[in-house]
């Protein structure tokens, strides 16, 4: 998820699980969706003459010249997509999958609602690679996502850039492999590249594009899974990240903006211990439900050496020489079962500590350990048509606290937004959003700037800064492929004022393969 450094230049990254999926009560199930081409809609306006044709219906007279039933047309992958494109941009709805295509299992009037769609594989079943492994227990994914995104006013200077995250992620059920009842194992790799337009060009500290970070290829995750007493326990050991399980909600998930996705980015600032994709280090996690699985207890102890991350090390670094990270989650999930009926809503408050070693933004001494707290909430408000569509807005939003001022970056931090899938009835599974992200600086810090800044009068004072996001994610070819416009308008980019307020235009594209 993120990649932590301190500010102005925090580029905090998650895409990962940016895409992730979770079941309506939280639970995370392994699979991504990252990438496509931004040749797409090119290709598409090229091709739409012929796609409409292909979808306009037969003539009355041609439909009565036979008894026989029309053989099913099936496309190839591409050409699907690129006809669920042109179909998109001409407001119809998608095409409906033929007969043996391998794409994401339908919504029933019983399931719960959520607000990002399940993807399917652009390409089906991987010409039938894909059941082979399953049934051999071995489930692969290969996903990629690119952040396109520039800056036409504001900031230090204008520019544009790109970040990228190609992932490979493979989970071994040991209990087809090895007979082992609950058992699984999970690989998982990342490769990234590209640049930042928030430290190359605006100079701000919530990072604009949330898969910039570690551009390098490393090992993430490799941890064994284990469920227990009817899947009411489980607990994950290895090599795991604590933003993976913790401080998540489904809806943080739609956007670009950093300080969003995938977890709420304050806690990065104050606590080096805190890790996530595509950062893992050694860690425990344990996990219990309750009230019938609609709520959970868990907790999690992990290696907080901060250093293992460098992109030298290639996520391959298994030393174990700490501080001490520690995270606590309850959570509750209202009308998240299948068959529950009402709005579904997920509410979760939380603790971290970290047994690092700070400096006293005042005094210059250090101190051992710092701690905070959290709470958020996704809740479906409104329903729009039946249940089986899967369209609905919601709502959603987070706190941060972090008391200690004279050590943490950032004490107050808060998001809070809308989002709806399916607000137009003609595109069921695009997902729309607009939220905001406001992060206050210490006052100790600031004491430390304006004492700082009376030797040298450049020097800045971080009071706060301000992000709202729009954005509209089109799904095309079930949610194998998006595309995603983008809008951001950041105030007081680096918290000092300093610095021109910036409007960033961009897009996310992503393909899972």
């Amino acid at each position: 998820m993120h990649t932590s450094t301190p500010p102005p230049t925090c580029f905090i990254t998650v895409d990962l699980r940016a895409t992730g999926r979770r079941d309506a009560c939280g639970a995370f199930s392994r699979g991504r969706v990252r990438r496509a081409a931004a040749g797409v809609a090119f290709l598409a306006m090229i091709c739409g003459g012929a796609m409409a044709r292909q979808d306009d219906p037969a003539p009355a007279g041609e439909a009565a010249a036979t008894n026989e039933p029309a053989p099913e047309q099936r496309v190839g992958p591409i050409r699907q997509m690129l006809n669920d494109l042109h179909r998109a941009l001409g407001g119809r709805k998608p095409q409906q999958p033929a007969a043996g295509d391998r794409v994401s299992d339908a919504a029933d009037a019983d399931a719960p609602f959520q607000l990002l769609p399940p993807s399917g594989h652009l390409f089906r079943d991987w010409f039938g690679l894909l059941p082979s492994l399953e049934e051999k227990g071995v489930t692969p994914s290969i996903s990629f996502v690119t952040n396109l995104a520039g800056n036409p006013t504001g900031g230090l200077r204008q520019g544009f850039t790109h970040a990228d995250n190609l992932d490979m992620d493979f989970v071994f059920d040991f209990e087809k492999i090895l007979g082992l009842k609950g058992a699984s194992f999970v690989v998982d790799m990342s490769q990234r590249s590209g640049s930042s337009l928030t430290r190359d060009y605006i100079g701000n500290v919530f990072n604009v594009q949330q898969v910039f970070g570690g551009s390098t290829f490393r090992l993430v995750d490799c941890a064994w899974q284990q469920q227990l007493f009817d899947d009411t326990a489980e607990f994950r050991v290895g090599r795991i990240a604590a933003g993976d399980d913790f401080l998540v909600s489904e809806y943080d998930y739609l956007f670009m903006q950093n300080a969003f996705d995938g977890n709420p980015v304050a806690v990065f600032f104050n606590s080096p211990g805190m890790t996530a994709y595509p950062n893992a280090t050694w860690g425990f996690l344990g996990k219990v439900k309750l009230l019938d699985k609609r709520m959970y207890i868990m907790g999690g102890v992990y290696n907080g050496d901060p250093g293992i991350r460098a992109n030298a090390y290639n996520g391959v670094n298994f030393s174990m020489n700490g501080p001490l990270f520690a995270m606590g989650e309850v959570g509750y999930c209202l009308n998240g079962q299948k068959g529950d009926g009402g709005l579904t809503g997920n509410y979760k408050v939380g603790f971290w500590y970290d047994n690092s070693v700070y400096t006293n933004f005042t005094t210059g001494t250090t101190t051992t350990g710092n701690w905070g707290f959290y709470g958020l909430f996704d809740q479906e408000v409104f329903a729009l048509g039946d249940r089986s569509s899967q369209r609905g807005i919601g709502v959603f939003g987070s706190l941060l606290v972090s008391p200690n001022q004279s050590i943490s970056t950032m004490p107050w931090f808060f998001t809070a937004g809308v989002a709806a899938r399916g607000l137009f009835e003609a595109r069921p599974e695009d997902v729309a959003g607009f939220g905001v992200v406001f992060g206050s600086f210490s006052n100790d810090l600031q004491a430390a700037q304006r004492q700082a800044q009376l030797l040298n009068p450049s020097v800045g004072v971080q009071t706060n800064e301000t992000v709202l996001e729009l954005t509209y994610r089109i799904n095309l070819d079930h949610a194998s492929v998006f595309i995603q416009p983008d809008i951001q308008y950041i105030f007081r980019p680096g918290g000092t004022g300093q610095i021109d307020n910036a409007l960033v235009l961009g897009a996310q594209i992503g393909i899972n393969f």
